[in-house]
C-alpha cells in the first residue's frame, strides 16, 4: 500500500493511501478521527476499486496545519486532490463528519466528478435544535464538550470512543484509536469539532441529485436514527440499509457485510 503526501494551495499538506485499480472510491474519515478506521476496509474493497483513504489536514499523518479548520475548508482540499489526480466518476464513503465534508463539495463544486456516495452514520446536522431533535447535543451541551475538549482532549475520547461502538473495544485497540486521534492536537480539534456541529444541511440535502446510500448501525448511540429518516424522505435518490450488529461504526464491526453492501450497490451506480 502506497502513501502519499499532496501539498494543498495554502501550503498545508494531505497524507493519503492509493490502492487498488478501477473505479474510484474515496473514503473520508469523521471528525478528529483520521483513515485508520477504514483500515479494516482498504484492502478487501481494492480487491475490485482502486480506493484512496485520505486524512484531513492536521489528522492522522497529515502534517499539523494553523488554519483551515472548516468543513467548507476541507471540501476545498477534497477539491484539490480530485483536480490533481484528475479523479472523474468517484464514488465517496463518508463516515461521520466526512458526510459533511461531501455536501460541503456538492454544495461549491457540484457533482462534476463524483458519481455516487455512500453515507456511514451521519445526519444532516449535529446541533439539536427546536426544529430538530437528532442532534448530538444543544448549544449549552456544545459549550460543555468544547470546555472538555480544551481542558483533556485525550481524556475526552477515550470516554467518548467506546460509545461509537456496539461492542467493546480492547484496551490496546482503544489506545491506538486514542493515540491517532490526539496526533490533531486540541485546538485544531476543538476548532473543526465546533465547525461542524454547527453546521445544517437541511436545506440542501433536497438538492443532491447523486445516488445516495445510507449505511448506519442499529445500536448507534452517537446520532439519533431518526435522523437517517430525513435522509430518506428528502434525498432525490437514496437506499438505506441498517447494520444489526454495530454502532457508529460499522465499516469496523460488520467490515465483511460492508464490503459485500457497498461492493455491490457501486456496481449498480
Amino acid at each position: 500500500m502506497e502513501i502519499h503526501q499532496f501539498e494543498l494551495p495554502d501550503g498545508a499538506a494531505l497524507t493519503f493511501t492509493d490502492t487498488g485499480t478501477g473505479r474510484v472510491i474515496l473514503l473520508l474519515h469523521g471528525v478528529c478521527m483520521s483513515r485508520m478506521f477504514f483500515e479494516r476496509n482498504v484492502i478487501p474493497l481494492a480487491e475490485q476499486y482502486r480506493v484512496i483513504a485520505v486524512d484531513f489536514r492536521s489528522h492522522g499523518d497529515s502534517p499539523r496545519s494553523e488554519g483551515g479548520h472548516t468543513v467548507a475548508q476541507y471540501a476545498r482540499d477534497v477539491h484539490a486532490l480530485l483536480e490533481h489526480l484528475q479523479l472523474t466518476d468517484v464514488t465517496t464513503v463518508g463516515w461521520s463528519m466526512g458526510n459533511f465534508v461531501i455536501w460541503d463539495y456538492l454544495r461549491q463544486f457540484g457533482h462534476r466528478r463524483l458519481a455516487s456516495t455512500v453515507v456511514v452514520s451521519q445526519g444532516p446536522s449535529d446541533l439539536t435544535q427546536p426544529d430538530w431533535p437528532f442532534g448530538i447535543g444543544d448549544i449549552q451541551q456544545l459549550h460543555g464538550m468544547i470546555a472538555d475538549l480544551q481542558y483533556d482532549f485525550r481524556q475526552f475520547f477515550v470516554e467518548y470512543v467506546p460509545t461509537m461502538f456496539k461492542n467493546d473495544l480492547q484496551p490496546e485497540q482503544l489506545t491506538r484509536f486514542v493515540d491517532s486521534i490526539c496526533k490533531v492536537g486540541a485546538n485544531a480539534g476543538t476548532l473543526i469539532f465546533l465547525d461542524q456541529t454547527l453546521r445544517d444541511y437541511r436545506a440542501q440535502i433536497p438538492q443532491f441529485t447523486i445516488p445516495h446510500l445510507l449505511v448506519w448501525g442499529r445500536d448507534e448511540k452517537t446520532m439519533k436514527l431518526g435522523a437517517k429518516d430525513f435522509l430518506v424522505e428528502q434525498l432525490p435518490e437514496s437506499e438505506l440499509i441498517v447494520f444489526d450488529n454495530s454502532g457508529h461504526c460499522p465499516m469496523w464491526e460488520e467490515h465483511e457485510r460492508f464490503h459485500h453492501v457497498v461492493g455491490e450497490w457501486i456496481s449498480r451506480h
